[in-house]
C-alpha cells in the first residue's frame, strides 16, 4: 500500500508541473472568482441572454468598437454578478455588455483592486475610460 501512495504522490507532483495539472490544483473559493465554473453560466436562461446580447451588440466590443468572432467575445456584467442580490439583477440586460477576452481580463484585474462598495457604483462610461487607457 505504501508503494501505491508513493507512486500516486509522485504522479501528482509530476502532473502539477504541467499547465493542465496546475489548473486542476487551483481551488476557487469566495475570494477568487467564485463565479468561475458556476452553474449560472450553464443555464438555459443565461445561454439565451448571452446570445441575445451578442446579437444586440452586433458582435462588437464595447471598448474598442471592433467586431470579433463569437469565441473571442464575453458577455460581462458591468456591476459584477457577485455583488448582485437577485436573479433579476443578474439577468438585467442593462448591466450586460460585450468585451473581448483582453478587455474582460483587464476589467477583472481592476475589479479585484477596487472595494465592493465603490465597484457597485461604477458606470459603463467609467469602465470605458478605464479600459481604453
Amino acid at each position: 500500500m505504501n508503494a501505491y501512495h508513493l507512486e500516486r504522490d509522485a504522479e501528482k507532483d509530476l502532473n502539477s508541473k504541467t499547465l493542465r495539472g496546475r489548473h486542476d490544483r487551483i481551488k476557487y473559493d469566495e475570494t477568487i472568482r467564485p463565479e468561475l465554473g458556476h452553474e449560472f453560466y450553464h443555464t438555459k436562461q443565461w445561454t439565451k441572454i448571452s446570445q441575445y446580447i451578442k446579437q444586440r451588440d452586433m458582435y462588437v466590443d464595447a471598448i474598442d468598437g471592433l467586431g470579433y468572432d463569437t469565441g473571442e467575445l464575453i458577455v460581462d456584467h458591468i456591476v459584477p454578478r457577485r455583488l448582485l442580490d437577485t436573479k433579476a439583477e443578474q439577468y438585467d440586460m442593462d448591466n450586460l455588455w460585450l468585451l473581448n477576452r483582453a478587455h474582460h481580463n483587464h476589467k477583472t484585474a481592476i475589479e479585484n483592486k477596487i472595494e465592493d462598495n465603490r465597484l457597485r457604483h461604477l458606470s459603463r462610461e467609467w469602465w470605458i475610460n478605464a479600459l481604453r487607457d
